[in-house]
């Protein structure tokens, strides 16, 4: 990882003293650290969703049936990552952080994605440096898809535009089968698994691997009346309509038309770390209470960023606020609807694809 400093601009300072004033102000009589009685109900809904289709599953004979509840119980355990899973890994669903470790890894059960390496990876790199190369890893350069300018350029990038939701569609099997392996295993990433023993990392990753598998494979194989080859292609072709819809929500949050992408002059970047979060983020439609309630505030990014340690149900009240400060103080505030933020996706990744961006 590339350490980088932030800028120290005092009027930068001042904005995010003032809007965190507001912030708590705002907020100053409720409990906002840990999660509320929307935050568990909201929860628990797609909890009960999630295991009801799953034991569906085994009480079924008709193959179009399987396919649709897997989709559901595939689709749902990905919004209890979003709506528990998330704010486990910040600690804001419980006051005792071994609570949240214990929620953060249950509610990942059906995703796939190692919980604690995906957790270390989201807060020590992506929260601290978001779209900076080399210590962001959700920017690493990647074989299929050129997503920032500070990635080399080949070819095949011409035509990104047109293929990436093919590539979307595996995002999910790539994180299980083979990214998580390599934030395992490879010394390049001590940095991000520093103060985490070898032992816990690796007994931690078999448990849940080995769950993982057991839950989405080897029970519906054994116990189910479907041959294992449909329920093979049952679980890839749902983990592809869940990939999309994972990326559809996330993707444009910060990979969109119009996000900066800072490199450092020396060992500093640009900015302070309050307004580096408004420049790289993207709001969509983060007044509508179905999108947040789909997307475990996901849609809210700016205030996430900016606020991680409060739970998102609070986030629709300190949405306004922000985008308000930031117009007060001249700073950037990016807002879309969803459909608007996958055009400018999409309008992104055409960019990327001409050599000279």
């Amino acid at each position: 990882m590339k350490a980088k400093y932030f800028n120290k601009s005092a009027d930068e300072k001042f904005f995010f003293s003032a809007l965190k004033e507001r912030v708590n102000n705002k907020l100053q009589h409720k409990n906002v650290s840990y999660g509320d009685n929307r935050f568990w109900y909201k929860g628990l809904f797609w909890t009960l969703i999630c295991y009801s289709s799953y034991l569906l599953l085994f009480l079924n004979s008709n193959k179009t049936v399987f396919w649709l509840l897997y989709v559901m119980f595939q689709l749902s355990g990905l919004l209890i990552g979003f709506s528990f899973g998330h704010d486990a890994s910040h600690n804001t669903a419980f006051r005792n952080k071994k609570a949240n470790a214990v929620l953060h890894f249950f509610s990942f059960l059906t995703v796939g994605i190692d919980p604690l390496l995906w957790g270390l990876r989201h807060i020590r790199s992506h929260h601290l440096y978001a779209n900076v190369e080399g210590s962001d890893i959700d920017i690493d350069k990647n074989p299929f898809l050129r997503l920032s300018p500070t990635h080399p350029w080949k070819p095949k990038h011409r035509y990104q535009a047109y293929y990436a939701p093919f590539v979307y569609m595996f995002t999910l099997l790539h994180s299980v089968f083979m990214s998580d392996w390599v934030y395992l295993f490879s010394d390049e990433y001590d940095w991000m698994k520093k103060g985490i023993s070898k032992i816990n990392l690796y007994v931690r990753f078999i448990l849940y691997k080995a769950g993982y598998f057991s839950l989405v494979l080897i029970f519906p194989i054994l116990y189910t009346d479907f041959s294992w080859g449909f329920v093979v292609l049952t679980f890839i072709t749902a983990s592809a309509f869940t990939s999309l819809v994972f990326i559809i929500m996330l993707v444009g949050t910060h990979f969109f038309d119009g996000a900066d992408y800072p490199q450092p002059e020396g060992e500093f970047l640009e900015h302070t770390w309050a307004v580096h979060q408004l420049h790289t983020s993207c709001d969509w439609d983060a007044d509508k209470s179905w999108a947040r309630f789909l997307s475990g505030g996901s849609n809210c990014h700016a205030a996430h960023h900016l606020f991680p340690n409060i739970c998102h149900t609070n986030y629709s009240e300190i949405n306004k606020i922000i985008e308000e400060t930031a117009k007060e103080f001249k700073q950037p505030y990016h807002h879309k609807t969803l459909f608007e933020m996958m055009f400018s996706h999409f309008k992104h990744l055409n960019k990327m694809g001409n050599p000279k961006a």
